[in-house]
């Protein structure tokens, strides 16, 4: 057998042990699934602060505008809190501020100078062009430990994708003040029709921001993002995306980790290789929320129905509404879709993530296993 042969056979035989790896963990994926479904454990409380932005996003999902004036209120916040800190273990639970732009909450560090007082570990979701040297020093001396930062493209795509001449510079310099008090940033880069040719300069930039974790995600058919359908990827363009990050992951050249989020189920062929984790929709099952009016919610992202407010905390004690409500989070909604009846990976794939789930059809709105245009 000659040399090119035998190289054939041991990469066939290489993948084939990839795949068998990858379809056990897949089956006690799905195990581990079930049991979360009937066991949730709450590990992520997002608290939208606010739904109003100093920014005006073209693709933002939750259509957050400077315009809009609702704030949480402050009291009803805390005793929140207190009772969540009673009823959870705080260390346990970490607590996401985010909005719209959280840090216009007038009582913001009053806010999270309480959140570290009870133990709990916070992280903020953050526009950054509000932070300076200050700010970050602050944020670092009130127990700060995880920021997440979105550069949406080079300088020119990214103030036209955030509708705001200068926010990218003042990105960056966000950035520098977070990595100045030694505080980790995370970037998430959404990538659409008008990016897509920047993401190996994206990446370089990146690396010269000496950025530790970069999130790269596509751009969902959700909120604003469907009146700029123009923006969508195409499926070509979306497995070009899955093979950038995939190359990135496995031939790494700098410390950086890039990865996917965890916004869907990637396919048996991409599944664990583009992230560290098999996809999970912790809707309901580990994340949990309070929007700024007190409702209480799951992922932030999911479309603002009334069927799906769980309750409200000026009402009712979060623990009460975690425990003994979210059904519609915590089925395998594969189970109910006729779309996805037929389909030999739904077990793993549960009806891929809430956030692009058509209630109404009752069919996921993204599936990278159609063959056609994925958002059809």
């Amino acid at each position: 057998m000659d040399q090119k042969n035998s190289s054939i056979m041991d990469d066939s035989v290489q993948e084939k042990a990839k795949r068998s790896v990858k379809a056990r963990d897949m089956a006690f994926l799905s195990q581990y699934i079930t049991c979360l479904r009937s066991h949730p454990k709450l590990t992520y409380l997002f608290l939208e602060l606010t739904d109003s932005c100093n920014l005006a996003c073209f693709h933002c999902g939750s259509n957050c505008l400077q315009t809009h004036n609702n704030y949480m209120d402050t009291d009803l916040l805390f005793r929140t809190l207190d009772t969540v800190a009673e009823d959870f273990e705080p260390a346990s639970v970490m607590i996401c501020l985010t909005g719209g732009e959280p840090m216009l909450h007038k009582d913001f560090y009053d806010i999270v100078k309480h959140i570290t007082k009870l133990g709990f570990p916070w992280g903020i979701t953050t526009n950054g062009t509000l932070i300076k040297e200050k700010a970050a020093v602050l944020l670092k001396k009130y127990g700060l430990q995880s920021v997440t930062i979105s550069i949406d493209g080079l300088e020119a795509s990214h103030d036209w994708l955030r509708g705001t001449p200068g926010c990218f510079c003042k990105t960056i310099e966000a950035i520098q003040a977070f990595h100045a008090v030694n505080i980790p940033v995370q970037v998430t880069t959404v990538i659409h029709k008008k990016n897509f040719d920047e993401l190996d300069s994206l990446y370089q930039l990146m690396c010269d921001l000496g950025i530790s974790s970069w999130r790269v995600i596509n751009i969902e058919p959700i909120g604003r993002a469907l009146q700029n359908s123009d923006l969508l990827l195409s499926r070509e363009e979306l497995l070009k995306l899955y093979d950038f990050i995939r190359e990135k992951r496995f031939f790494k050249k700098t410390p950086m980790d890039v990865h996917y989020g965890c916004s869907h189920y990637l396919s048996f062929e991409y599944e664990h290789e583009l992230r560290d984790n098999y996809f999970i929709c912790g809707s309901g099952i580990y994340v949990g929320s309070i929007l700024c009016n007190g409702d209480i919610y799951s992922c932030l992202d999911i479309e603002r129905r009334p069927e799906l407010v769980q309750g409200n905390v000026a009402k009712e004690r979060f623990s009460k509404v975690w425990y003994e409500r979210f059904k519609e989070f915590r089925e395998n909604r594969a189970e109910i879709s006729e779309y996805c009846s037929k389909c030999e990976e739904k077990e793993f794939c549960g009806g891929d993530s809430m956030h692009t789930w058509n209630f109404d059809k009752k069919s996921p709105g993204f599936c990278i296993l159609r063959r056609e245009n994925i958002y059809e």
